[in-house]
């Protein structure tokens, strides 16, 4: 056995290293979503997210927003 046959995807499969806004293919998009790996920090903010958006729900507020930020591999 190789390491390589310990993966669950090929690891010499295409990656792309940057998508960009109008350049996703359905198929990049897809790898994008079921490779992407949501960390117990990031869990905390989805959570602090989808919360307030739930409370806004029943009581609807015009002083929701959020702001995303990030770099390319973060």
């Amino acid at each position: 056995m190789l390491i390589k046959d310990i993966f669950a995807k090929p690891i010499d499969r295409n990656i792309q290293g940057v998508i960009k806004v109008g350049q996703a293919k359905d198929e990049n998009v897809q790898q994008e979503l079921e490779e992407y790996v949501v960390t117990k920090e990031l869990q905390k903010h989805f959570k602090t997210i989808f919360d307030a958006y739930q409370r806004s729900i029943n009581t609807p507020t015009d002083k929701m927003g959020v702001w995303i930020q990030g770099f390319f591999g973060s």
